[in-house]
């Protein structure tokens, strides 16, 4: 990590702030590890006398894949889903649908308005804000509620872990949360309000989390994980294939982290995912900076002079509800802590 986050801070020792709030995450990790048998009884628990024990999410990349496996491995009887947003590539369909079939679980895919879709994508381009995933990270997050309330389950398993992203700069993006700053964007720049995609407001997310009970584990955090040994064990039980850094199982992703940020806005996020993979010791610093000096690839799916003429720009110029997700953060925080 350097100053391309321009909230780092450095020890006289030279070691960064993200290194050293990743100690506290990792203390606090391995102290709740040893829960694991109990979380998987208490999903089963409450998964007795309905379809399905839990929800999964797949990507066809590497963490959802192996959270799955540990599920199934562990007699649990989760529903899988993908959202179709036009930009899977080949390579992760293919891999959602070996491990569904291999392991023989449910799986829906949930398809969702194209055309309306990369009208918000094309908005927040547009808007010259840095984090132009939003639009796919709040569908996920509203469709993924959606499963869970239609069907009577209150455990989403997520493949977010520590190991491999335990490190990412907050000044790097912004709360795919927020509706607000999401309706704003693409008003702003289709000149309509935002109808027809599933979205999830406020106190639609407050009902879920804290009336309704929806649940949110992060499975892989119970196991000490590699991501190496995890694809090599996906690679021999279900052919799974490998497409290369983190998140470029969608082309879109792949495009937005490889060319779009690093060329716009500076932001490189292979130093935050090494950084963490550092300390987790899956990679040393050497062995990360020579990886650094690897070309970047990306497919060539948007202009590439269209989106970097208009000036930088940031969330806070847009109406957004930063303050009272901030406000929400700090009482979850307080909570937990008391927990």
């Amino acid at each position: 990590m350097d100053s391309t986050d321009p909230d780092i801070v450095f020890d006289e020792k030279g070691v960064c702030n993200h290194c050293h709030e990743f100690k506290k995450k990792e203390k606090q990790r391995f102290a709740e590890k040893t829960s694991g048998p109990w979380m998987y009884n208490e999903i089963r628990n409450v998964g007795k006398g309905k379809k399905y024990d839990c929800l999964i999410g797949l990507s066809g990349g590497v963490d959802s894949s192996l959270a799955l496996h540990h599920l199934v491995a562990n007699g649990l009887r989760p529903l899988t889903f993908s959202v179709d947003n036009g930009w899977n590539t080949p390579e992760s369909d293919e891999n959602i649908m070996r491990l569904v079939e291999g392991l023989k679980v449910p799986f829906y895919r949930y398809t969702i308005d194209l055309p309306k879709f990369l009208e918000l994508q094309a908005a927040f381009l547009e808007s010259s804000t840095a984090n132009a995933e939003i639009p796919t990270d709040h569908i996920l997050m509203a469709t993924t509620y959606e499963m869970a309330r239609e069907n009577g389950i209150t455990h989403i398993i997520s493949g977010g872990n520590l190991a491999t992203e335990g490190i990412m700069p907050k000044a790097w993006g912004y709360e795919a949360k927020d509706l607000r700053f999401i309706k704003a964007v693409y008003r702003k720049f289709q000149g309509k309000p935002l109808t027809g995609l599933p979205t999830i407001s406020l106190i639609q997310y407050l009902i879920n989390r804290f009336w309704r009970g929806i649940k949110i584990v992060n499975l892989l955090d119970f196991y000490e994980y590699d991501r190496d040994a995890a694809i090599k064990l996906l690679q021999e039980k279900y052919g799974w294939k490998d497409y290369g850094d983190k998140h470029c199982e969608s082309s879109f992703t792949m495009w937005f982290q490889n060319y779009y940020l690093t060329t716009k806005f500076n932001i490189d996020k292979r130093k935050a995912h090494y950084s963490s993979m550092i300390n987790s010791k899956q990679m040393t610093r050497t062995q990360a900076m020579e990886r650094m000096l690897e070309t970047l690839e990306y497919p060539e799916i948007m202009p590439r002079k269209h989106f970097m003429k208009y000036p930088k720009k940031t969330y806070k110029d847009y109406p957004n509800s930063e303050f009272v997700w901030n406000l929400l953060s700090k009482i979850y925080a307080n909570i937990k802590r008391r927990k």
